[in-house]
């Protein structure tokens, strides 16, 4: 199956969406598995790193506004309710603070949630370069008022000839976006009908179109469902590919959240250790000490020894 998701629907993970995580991580599973090959024109990984920062900006700003009505009649204050309210109001106030500490610290360092599954699933898709030709023919349609386009602006264009360029023939596309400039005038469920017939000419195939990942799941895949295992599998690659102190605490903190590990799993976790020196140079650090005793040390037996051995090397 090929698949094309928006620019617009990646950056929904770091603003206001109903969107879950889980429906990544599902993705990415799916793509580990060969049933999905996503497309992800250069275009479209530009404008996600361009506009990834908004986002968050505009997210955190958002919190930072957000208050709990703390005014109360006169009358409620004789209550036993009303102390717990302002109390808890009190509380809220000093987790919001501390939550939003956390928030700009994980945003700068790019060490979120959502940048950890993000910037490995499209790790795994098939980039699309921004050829010459590519970007001429975009500016040209643009210029001749054909969709997609807006506000002088070609990129819409751009990663439309991508896919008509690269995608294969006899194929249908499953395309995830929320830009007006898709979908039809007459109804917003339907992508746009020059598009369409367009694609169709020229692909020989039918594309289908949805405005959210979520909904691409439940008409294709209703009854998938991630597991933890495969959770476990993102942050031992991340921990593999840790690429600074912050980050590689991030990583192992997440890894902490899990009780057991496979053997094979355990011999990654090792592995990563030993060989990622943004992990070794920081060995004293209290996330990473603890969790060499408590994930590595503590399950010595269930590893490979040429493995442990290394990883014994390494920190003693």
């Amino acid at each position: 199956m090929n698949l094309y998701i928006d620019t617009n629907v990646y950056l929904t993970f770091y603003h206001f969406s109903n969107e879950d995580l889980k429906e990544l991580k599902k993705l990415i599973a799916l793509i580990n598995t060969g049933n999905i090959n996503l497309f992800l024109p250069e275009q479209t990984k530009n404008e996600f790193y361009r506009n990834r920062e908004v986002k968050i900006s505009d997210s955190i700003d958002k919190l930072r506004v957000s208050k709990l009505n703390n005014q109360f009649p006169m009358i409620c204050h004789s209550y036993s309710e009303y102390d717990k309210m302002k109390k808890a109001i009190k509380q809220f106030e000093s987790n919001k603070s501390k939550l939003l500490k956390k928030l700009q610290h994980d945003a700068e360092s790019e060490s979120l949630v959502a940048d950890d599954v993000l910037n490995q699933l499209l790790s795994k898709a098939i980039i699309i370069e921004t050829t010459d030709d590519i970007l001429n023919e975009s500016v040209t349609r643009f210029e001749m008022g054909n969709p997609p386009g807006k506000d002088k602006s070609y990129g819409d264009a751009i990663n439309w000839v991508s896919l008509l360029e690269i995608a294969p023939e006899d194929e249908d596309l499953h395309f995830i976006s929320e830009d007006k400039d898709y979908y039809s005038k007459l109804n917003e469920a339907n992508f746009n009908s020059y598009l369409l017939k367009e694609w169709k000419d020229l692909k020989d195939s039918n594309l289908h179109y949805y405005k959210r990942l979520s909904e691409f799941f439940k008409v294709n895949y209703p009854d998938i469902e991630i597991s933890s295992e495969t959770e476990k599998e993102i942050i031992i690659k991340n921990l593999r590919e840790a690429y600074s102190f912050d980050n590689a605490k991030s990583v192992i903190r997440k890894l902490r959240n899990f009780d057991g590990f496979s053997i094979q799993q355990l011999n990654e976790i090792t592995e990563a250790f030993s060989t990622n020196n943004q992990i070794y140079w920081i060995s004293s650090d209290y996330v990473v000490s603890s969790a060499r005793k408590d994930i590595i040390e503590s399950n010595k037996d269930k590893i490979d020894p040429t493995i442990y051995d290394d990883y014994s090397e390494r920190f003693h």
